[in-house]
């Protein structure tokens, strides 16, 4: 009788063990929920910085969503240059903007990601730094430097491709650091692409004799020594760039 009572309190011993394994079990996180040891998990963070590694305040970084258009969140850095959202279930880029005002304009520029990959609702880690030239990687598309089209004077037609331009920094570039003069051609004969964002003094010439400029669709006087300041946006046409009209004389 006690060899019987005893193997039923062994057996209701080990029902009751399996039983609070089982709840034990129904009570666990989900994946990608945040946990005790990863208090991150679920947001994303970083840190936006500058080319010389110094914080960036202010900096809006918008998680966007991969396949709904305008369904996004977003935060701004702090002082230290950091950030921490949280994102939501689905799939997700993230992107930084900032607003930068330079000789009276304001601008709006992308700041290059260091992981440019998408990701899922358990978050994870984008640092993002402001560079003034190359390309953006997807799903971004275009330069960080300014783009400059050039169009010509009724009439007045030249291989584009073979003219010689000149731009030479006046003061300082729009993050505060010094420029340098870039002597370049045209690969396409009507742009001039990725140019560090500042304010030049352009001069160009053409078979040994100085090229002309104005704003394009204007009245104004072509000149041969003609200060450029990007546009922050030139409606319909194009963002932090400028369009402009050449003359030359045989």
């Amino acid at each position: 009788m006690k060899s019987t009572t005893k193997r039923c309190a062994v057996g209701l011993s080990m029902m009751l063990l399996s039983a609070i394994a089982q709840v034990g079990a129904g009570c666990s996180k989900p994946t990608g929920a945040p946990s005790d040891d990863n208090p991150s998990a679920g947001h994303l963070t970083g840190v936006a910085r500058d080319q010389a590694g110094n914080p960036l305040q202010g900096v809006r970084v918008l998680v966007d969503h991969s396949v709904f258009y305008n369904s996004n969140v977003s935060t701004f850095t702090d002082a230290a240059g950091r950030y921490r959202v949280k994102v939501p279930q689905g799939s997700w880029y993230a992107f930084a903007q900032q607003d930068v005002e330079y000789n009276g304009k304001k601008y709006r520029l992308d700041l290059h990601p260091e992981n440019p990959a998408g990701f899922g609702g358990e978050g994870g880690v984008r640092n993002f730094t402001w560079r003034l030239s190359g390309t953006k990687p997807e799903p971004l598309s275009g330069n960080y430097g300014g783009l400059v089209t050039i169009d010509n004077f009724p009439g007045v037609y030249l291989q584009e491709t073979e003219i010689d331009f000149v731009l030479t920094p006046v003061g300082l570039l729009i993050d505060g650091s010094q420029g340098e003069v870039m002597r370049v051609k045209t690969e396409d004969g009507h742009t001039i692409k990725d140019i560090p964002m500042g304010r030049y003094q352009l001069t160009a010439t053409f078979g040994g004799k100085p090229v002309l400029f104005r704003p394009w669709n204007s009245e104004g006087a072509f000149v041969a020594n003609y200060r450029l300041d990007f546009e922050p946006q030139i409606a319909a046409q194009c963002d932090n760039c400028m369009k402009l009209e050449y003359y030359w004389e045989n």
